[in-house]
């Protein structure tokens, strides 16, 4: 893979990475409220923004994002 397209690759990777996590953030609560059952948090007062599928996307974008970059750093440098 030529080096050109790596950096467009790592940069498109990095834009759905930092756009998924800014979105996380400003949905806090709700990502509290998925993950409740599973982790000792109490979400706050106030009413609920985006819908459980919503925040489970942004979840699955932020992780494939994170793990998309990790791929195209180790294939740079190992060739």
């Amino acid at each position: 893979m030529p080096l050109v397209q790596m950096q467009v690759l790592l940069a498109l990777q990095s834009a759905a990475t930092i756009l998924s996590a800014a979105w996380l953030v400003l949905h806090a609560r709700d990502v509290v409220l998925l993950l409740h059952p599973v982790l000792p948090l109490v979400p706050g007062e106030g009413r609920r923004l985006a819908s459980f599928r919503a925040v489970c996307a942004a979840l699955t974008l932020f992780g494939f994002s994170c793990a998309g970059q990790m791929l195209i750093v180790v294939r740079a440098a190992f060739g």
